[in-house]
């Protein structure tokens, strides 16, 4: 999904800036999509490097971009995710005989983990994350990604890396702020 890079791109280039000027970074996003030389645009080569954003991903790059500060997230939330694709992206790699990615093309086997998850972010109180949960399987459900596989839906590899980074720099924060 060539949308996904523009709004990398839109999301990255808003860092420094605070509430509309945020919007600025639209314009540069939508000449990324523009092809260049060859018929091929920036867009399509980030989607060549590394693929397409999980729906979570895309979730979460859209309220970056709409000025919802990393901080907001907390460090619980991206520690668990990043601990899952830490977890899950070896395995899918062939570590071990357990392919967990194989699990994602019948998805009710993960529907469990999903509903679990659900009722914890419910009872802590975490909307947010019951939001993007439910926004992924939705998703899923009406057959948005094109990927018929609900791992590709949930998790990609540059959301685990940016959720590692964002859980230890929110819990690093957490903890000095504590003491």
């Amino acid at each position: 999904m060539l949308l996904g890079q523009a709004l990398l791109i839109a999301a990255l280039l808003a860092l420094p800036f605070r509430g509309r000027r945020r919007w600025l970074a639209l314009p540069a996003a939508a000449l990324s999509l523009i092809p260049l030389q060859e018929g091929v645009s920036v867009a399509m080569m980030l989607r060549g490097l590394w693929g397409d954003f999980s729906i979570t991903g895309l979730q979460l790059l859209a309220l970056s971009l709409a000025g919802r500060p990393a901080a907001a997230l907390g460090w619980r939330g991206p520690a668990v995710i990043a601990a899952g694709g830490l977890l899950f992206y070896p395995l899918a790699l062939g570590l071990g005989d357990f392919d967990p990615y194989r699990l994602g093309y019948a998805a009710w086997p993960l529907l469990l983990p999903c509903a679990v998850l659900a009722l914890l972010a419910w009872w802590r109180g975490q909307a947010l994350w019951l939001w993007l949960l439910a926004v992924d399987l939705i998703a899923y459900a009406a057959g948005l990604p094109e990927s018929p596989n609900l791992w590709d839906t949930l998790l990609d590899p540059l959301l685990v890396l940016a959720m590692l980074i964002i859980a230890l720099r929110n819990g690093r924060r957490a903890y000095q702020n504590r003491s």
